[in-house]
């Protein structure tokens, strides 16, 4: 049973495409090596300063990819119901056709 939820192929279509959208989205706001590091007027404050930056472009790059992996998780699922609910027509076609005689 599907517990009162529907599925609505065309929706899953869209949520994967705003999910891929929007990972793209996050991974260009932020450059690669991270954002601008301000000069903190001391070597160890500022390689303390780099450090951070970097891995702040570190969890943004792997929040993007994240999301990019459930654009992907859902265009799959509408695949799958896509491709099932073309099986269950051409079933009941044949179905059908099979009771009529023909």
């Amino acid at each position: 049973m599907s517990g009162g939820f529907r599925v609505v192929i065309s929706d899953l279509q869209a949520a994967s495409e705003v999910f891929t959208a929007e990972s793209k989205t996050l991974a260009a706001v932020m450059p690669v090596d991270g954002p601008a590091c301000p000069d903190g007027g001391s070597g160890e404050i500022n390689g303390a300063l780099q450090t951070v930056t970097e891995a702040i472009a570190g969890l943004n790059a792997q929040l993007s990819a994240v999301i990019a992996a459930h654009g992907q998780k859902l265009q799959a699922a509408h695949d799958n119901y896509a491709r099932t609910e073309t099986r269950l027509s051409e079933l009941c076609r044949q179905l059908t056709l099979a009771g009529s005689g023909d």
